[in-house]
């Protein structure tokens, strides 16, 4: 669980950087899309002194921006979202009846927005660095862990063997999500420590919650009370449900959290599944959109560990492996996924006195109406004298086609690499971006800072 670069970095750790340059949209006229760079220039350890740091950006998390080799955030161009592609079909329509141009623009305004493709990221938002150079700073001489006895608990040990492995879905009873968390402590904890963390709680789906899906996906913006599909554990239906989203859709952290039977020194015991969404498609079954999962379901329990322990919410916590053989007896069990099979277990404390947790949902910040207007009208104008041609469509359609083969051709490695490498767990090495740190400390690779210019947002 140490960070493989061979440095630890205690809880209060501030990386510091800037904003080096910011490329705004505007009214379109200069940038289709919006890009910002930053730069981080040094790290300070609780209670030391600042040091020079060389790291570069590799992701925002949950973001529907991408960030390129050099570390640069580039936005989304708006003319691609379905809203707009909806709204050019729309205005294709009124040519052969212009009377009707006003009444289907306003109707097509207030079902779908244009998107905004500006840069603007919350307080709170995380990102994933990477060191380029080596750190001023003496290497660690190991991970400093809580000592813990849970691991050799009788009582915990029974817990875990009752403890269901697979989640499964509500209508085909297919297996879903392994369970990989449990938490001891009172209601009141367990919802104070997501509160703390950042989590939000769910909706539930109904033909409004739908509705905003819908938008969400068209207008290419981020749900971050989007609803979650129904899962059961032993035949029962969720108690919690909680995500951590930002601007898309698309991706999101998210677990479901039951109440089980039985306490663990005088206090109540939840089991979890936690995933990570890592792209929506559309099914048929269930009908509607749907997300892929993160293959490494360690990964997202990590997460939720290293979340709590910074927030301050958790007193001990302990991985404790489940028997042998446990998995393989799980008829029906979801392929493609790959975990140690430990339990994370997590012993909650009041967290009356958590450490400062910053809003991650940002207030709606829309420029004024006729901005809006104008920009639209420039890129899409824009957009059809780039690219409605022959030459242009013909490229686009051939980079999609590359993308998806080697979109697939990296599934079938990852599938390949899950089922022939160490038992449950694939033999590649972790990605840098998404090394875990252990209980004892945040992950150094991720920040909670605003990122604003000082010009407003990017």
């Amino acid at each position: 669980m140490c960070p493989e670069s061979g440095y630890t970095f205690p809880a209060g750790t501030i990386i510091r950087g800037k904003v080096k340059s910011v490329h705004r949209v505007g009214l379109g006229i200069i940038h289709e899309t919006a890009r910002m760079n930053l730069q981080f220039t040094e790290v300070k350890l609780a209670g030391g002194e600042p040091q020079p740091l060389e790291a570069r950006l590799v992701s925002v998390d949950n973001a529907r921006e991408r960030v390129d080799r050099r570390g640069s955030i580039h936005g989304i161009r708006a003319t691609y979202s379905l809203s707009n592609r909806l709204g050019e079909r729309l205005a294709l329509e009124v040519v052969e009846h212009p009377l009707g141009l006003i009444p289907l623009f306003v109707l097509e305004s207030a079902l779908l927005r244009f998107p905004d493709p500006e840069i603007d990221y919350p307080p709170g938002t995380e990102l994933h660095l990477e060191l380029v150079g080596a750190l001023p700073l003496p290497p660690a001489s190991g991970c400093v862990e809580r000592t813990s006895n849970l691991g050799r608990s009788a009582e915990l040990q029974h817990v875990i063997r009752a403890l269901p492995y697979w989640s499964y879905s509500e209508r085909e009873h297919k297996a879903m999500d392994p369970t990989n968390l449990i938490f001891v402590g009172s209601e009141g904890e367990v919802q104070r420590a997501f509160a703390s963390s950042g989590w939000a709680d769910s909706r539930s789906l109904s033909p409004v919650t739908g509705l905003g899906v819908v938008r969400a996906i068209a207008e290419d913006h981020g749900d971050a009370d989007a609803p979650m599909r129904r899962l059961l554990l032993d035949d029962r239906l969720p108690d919690m449900y909680r995500q951590k989203a930002l601007n898309t859709f698309e991706k999101r952290h998210h677990v479901r959290v039951w109440k089980r039977p039985g306490e663990f020194e005088g206090a109540p015991i939840w089991a979890a599944a936690a995933t990570q969404d890592i792209s929506a498609t559309f099914s048929f079954r269930p009908f509607g959109f749907t997300h892929r999962i993160q293959t490494d379901l360690d990964l997202e329990r990590d997460k939720i560990v290293s979340d709590f322990v910074f927030a301050g919410c958790v007193d001990e916590v302990a991985y404790i492996g489940r028997p042998e053989g446990m998995l393989e007896s799980q008829a029906g069990r979801r392929k493609g996924l790959s975990t140690d099979g430990r339990v994370a277990v997590l012993i909650l404390n009041s967290c009356e006195t958590p450490q400062p947790a910053p809003e991650i949902s940002a207030a709606d910040r829309q420029p004024p109406l006729s901005v809006r207007f104008i920009r639209r009208v420039t890129l899409i104008a824009r957009n059809h004298f780039l690219r409605d041609n022959l030459v242009w469509r013909s490229g686009e359609a051939a980079v999609l086609g590359y993308r998806a083969v080697r979109g697939w051709r990296r599934q079938r490695v990852v599938n390949h690499l899950a089922h022939s490498g160490a038992p449950g767990k694939p033999s590649a090495p972790v990605n840098s971006a998404w090394i875990v740190a252990p209980p004892c400390v945040k992950p150094a690779i991720v920040t909670q800072t605003a990122k604003h210019t000082p010009h407003g947002p990017a």
